[in-house]
């Protein structure tokens, strides 16, 4: 387990997700708050193989990873109703930096 501070993005999006967070078996974990307010564990697998290192930099990394999303509820305004939808795939930007 590495601890490491990272700053995660959706590609194309401005918000950023940063914090510290740990590296556990080439996974990155970080702590999350649901809307209703409950604390989870968010799971970001393979980044340490997908990561590559910065340039001049043995301690940080960046790269993309691409998350899959199956049966997700979506609100479907014009028929005020929830539709799910089978397959989402999501790419995100991820930079971390070890520390300790």
């Amino acid at each position: 387990m590495q601890k490491v501070v990272y700053s995660i993005s959706k590609v194309n999006k401005d918000e950023k997700l940063k914090g510290v967070g740990y590296l556990i078996e080439g996974n990155l974990l970080i702590p999350s708050t649901s809307q209703k307010g409950n604390a989870y564990i968010r799971v970001f697998e393979d980044v340490a193989e997908k990561c590559k290192p910065v340039k001049d930099s043995n301690s940080e990394f960046k790269g993309y990873v691409t998350i899959a999303y199956e049966n997700v509820n979506v609100y479907n305004k014009e028929k005020n109703r929830y539709d799910t939808l089978d397959y989402i795939e999501t790419t995100y930007h991820i930079w971390y930096k070890f520390i300790d």
